[in-house]
């Protein structure tokens, strides 16, 4: 058992032990302060120890019960994190252009088994071979993104990448391969359909409906504007410095705790898109290959009802995890700009103290 798992369980015994001597006769007013000084508890010695630095909120009845940060905003251990710093969410973005696929299918404006090549034409012949479904399941057989390969990131220069390319890495529908290709070529799917950018178009039809007023397309990365920004660092307090520049907004997506429970809760109240849309969207494809992640991540079922939504993303030293438990209609998202590989961990402590 590593120093951070021994370091939550201690925490958390103490915890029901506290629990199980005070227990009786207390109201649900008292049982949500006593969970909220139980965290309080394990957060606290998880960051004194070293092993947290982040944000973390709890939802119960899709009611925010928990909302705090710990730690420091960026590497100068200056500036005290705030619960409304906006942090990179990893592979959490791609929900974003997968929702806008959707209600621009709804509206009977794309199909999803319409190849790309009606909407992208000016790309490969193995583009009449790809469907949209295919980008959303990651099943299309475009290969990784190169990030080193230029010292600058754009949307010219990923699409001059892909017209370089001459073959599939397998016949699309054939295979699995878990790339951010996927994610670009939707959002650049969605701006044929729209005409407009596509974070223009996500503005409008997907953050101020949820009034995701926390929520951002940064330019660049790394960040010009720094201003209620969560910057990431490493264990020495070294801020990421990747060798290369980031300008293509899809992938430079923001957001706080508070927004990503409002996405949530907006996503699955059906605000956003149909519920037919969401299972859609949580599907895999049907392949015999374990661990594929759909364009909502990890989704379980029962029957045909989501029980359950969990994301993780991770970028450098962001790392994010957001749950949504349907069944017993818990949200609980985490994030860290100090990656310590262990927001799952935190996760599974949040739920047994719940």
């Amino acid at each position: 058992m590593n120093n951070f798992l021994k370091t939550l369980f201690a925490v958390i015994t103490l915890s029901f032990l506290f629990t199980n001597c005070n227990t009786e006769n207390t109201d649900s007013s008292s049982k949500g302060n006593q969970f909220h000084d139980e965290l309080d508890s394990v957060l606290t010695t998880l960051y004194q120890n070293g092993e947290f630095n982040g944000n973390v909120l709890v939802a119960k009845n899709d009611e925010i019960i928990y909302n705090k940060g710990f730690g420091f905003s960026n590497g100068d251990r200056k500036t005290i994190l705030s619960k409304t710093d906006k942090f990179n969410i990893g592979s959490i973005y791609k929900e974003i252009p997968a929702i806008a696929i959707m209600q621009l299918e709804e509206k009977e404006l794309l199909k999803l088994d319409d190849p790309i090549s009606k909407y992208l034409s000016h790309l490969p012949n193995w583009s009449n071979q790809i469907t949209i479904l295919n980008l959303l399941q990651y099943t299309g057989g475009l290969p990784k993104i190169n990030w080193g390969k230029h010292p600058e990131i754009n949307d010219e220069v990923l699409m001059k990448d892909l017209l370089e390319i001459p073959d599939l890495e397998f016949t699309p529908g054939e295979g699995y391969l878990y790339t951010n290709y996927s994610p670009f070529l939707l959002s650049k799917i969605v701006e044929s359909v729209s005409s407009k950018s596509f974070s223009e178009y996500a503005t409008q039809n997907i953050l101020k409906p949820l009034e995701l007023n926390q929520s951002h397309f940064n330019e660049s990365f790394p960040y010009k504007n720094r201003s209620a920004m969560a910057i990431s660092f490493n264990n020495e307090f070294i801020e990421d410095k990747p060798p290369f520049t980031i300008k293509s907004s899809i992938f430079l997506f923001s957001t706080t705790t508070k927004d990503l429970f409002k996405l949530l809760k907006g996503l699955h109240s059906y605000n956003l898109i149909e519920k037919n849309s969401v299972k859609a969207l949580g599907e895999t494809a049907e392949l015999d290959i374990k661990n594929m992640e759909s364009a909502l991540g990890q989704i379980k079922y029962q029957g045909n009802q989501i029980i359950e939504h969990t994301h993780h993303g991770s970028t450098g030293n962001y790392e994010c995890l957001i749950n949504k438990d349907i069944s017993n209609n818990n949200t609980i998202i985490i994030l860290t700009n100090s990656k310590k590989s262990n927001v799952y961990s935190i996760k599974n402590a949040i739920e047994d103290l719940m």
